[in-house]
């Protein structure tokens, strides 16, 4: 059960990915004014960053949790 919900997150994080970069080409396509475009850009680039974050706690947190639990044995 565990691994189908970090698959699911997996895909949530890739379908995200792809969003994030398709509103990125629609910004360089048709934002004329390069201060709002900058602040798009790096808007789209927290919301990656805190995707990512998001998603690597939920896939990989496991894997932490085993190895601090290995160490105190």
């Amino acid at each position: 059960m565990a691994n189908i919900i970090r698959s699911v997150f997996a895909l949530f994080w890739l379908m995200a990915t792809g969003f994030i970069a398709f509103l990125a080409y629609i910004l360089f396509q048709t934002e004329g004014d390069p201060a709002v475009l900058w602040g798009w850009l790096v808007m789209c680039a927290f919301t990656f960053v805190s995707a990512t974050f998001l998603a690597y706690n939920i896939i990989f947190g496991h894997h932490h949790r085993a190895a601090e639990h290995h160490e105190h044995n």
